[in-house]
């Protein structure tokens, strides 16, 4: 019989509110919390143009993997998203 001592009990699935910076992310989900109300395209253009613009945040993604072309991010490159731009 396996022990689950010391090991969280709560489903990876749950439902509950989780910080950004946890979970991988896929890319035009973050730009729509970033730009409600802009359709999906538009997001995107926006949300990669902020990250262009932003100084050092690309500098900042690209040296822990991030590629103009990637559409999921992992949790570090969204964590350092939200340390620019703040919370979405």
């Amino acid at each position: 019989m396996k022990s689950t001592q010391g090991k969280s009990t709560q489903s990876p699935h749950s439902k509950k509110a989780r910080p950004l910076s946890r979970n991988r992310l896929q890319f035009g989900n973050l730009a729509m919390r970033y730009y409600k109300g802009n359709n999906y395209k538009t997001a995107l253009r926006l949300f990669r143009k902020e990250i262009e613009l932003t100084r050092g945040l690309l500098d900042a993604l690209q040296a822990i993997g991030y590629r103009d072309s990637q559409r999921v991010l992992t949790p570090r490159q969204a964590q350092v998203i939200e340390e620019y731009l703040g919370e979405p």
